[in-house]
């Protein structure tokens, strides 16, 4: 039985300033430097064979910590870039619904219907983390620990991929920064362990839960 670890980056300042993200290539901000390091020390002990990663720099810079406490490397794949957003990147929530009300409300409510302004649908993103999991599955097999830095949104979808849940509920699935959803996988079949374990890292008496990366 292997296990496979999705794990978020940690925190940008688009996070904090409640900005979609998508593909602007943000850095980490300080907290996210330190939730990186404090996910390598929670992760020290648990058996890790492989890590893959986003290859957008503030998932790059969530892996290398842990990378580093491992002692090996991290592959970077471009398959587990964040959700495109198209023109909603760069923008805070109230201004997007504003200017695009209907698009807004599919996207928090019939995610799965939601046809983004330039960006991809969710359907889209799910051919692409099926992708993903087939690259990384036919050279790694289904018996090793396999960590996979990325991002909320995808994350999300490779919830609902793995565990048979339809694209229009994966917004009742909370995704903090830096937090770990642990799956143990039996020769392909999937069973979630935790989602969104973010304890090593949360601020005594706070969570925050941002939908958009």
């Amino acid at each position: 039985m292997g296990k496979i670890y999705l794990i978020r980056h940690g925190e940008t300042d688009s996070n904090k300033g409640h900005r979609f993200q998508g593909r602007i290539n943000m850095p980490l901000n300080a907290k996210g430097l330190e939730q990186s390091e404090k996910l390598a020390a929670y992760m020290q002990h648990l058996p890790v064979d492989k890590i893959y990663c986003s290859s957008m720099l503030r998932a790059c810079m969530t892996a290398a910590p842990l990378a580093m406490s491992k002692n090996m490397s991290y592959q970077p794949l471009d398959l587990l870039q964040e959700v495109s957003f198209g023109a909603w990147e760069g923008l805070e929530y109230a201004e997007i619904s504003r200017r695009w009300p209907k698009e807004m409300d599919d996207f928090l409510t019939r995610p799965g219907e939601w046809i983004p302004p330039q960006g991809e649908s969710f359907h889209d993103v799910a051919r692409r983390c099926q992708a993903a999991f087939d690259y990384i599955f036919e050279r790694e097999g289904h018996e090793k620990n396999i960590a996979i830095v990325s991002h909320g949104g995808i994350i999300r979808v490779q919830l609902c991929l793995l565990l048979g849940i339809p694209l229009n509920n994966l917004w009742k699935l909370s995704v903090h920064n830096v937090s770990v959803s642990m799956l143990n996988d039996w020769q392909g079949n999937i069973i979630a362990e935790t989602i969104n374990d973010d304890h090593f890292a949360r601020e005594q008496g706070k969570s925050v839960n941002w939908l958009h990366k």
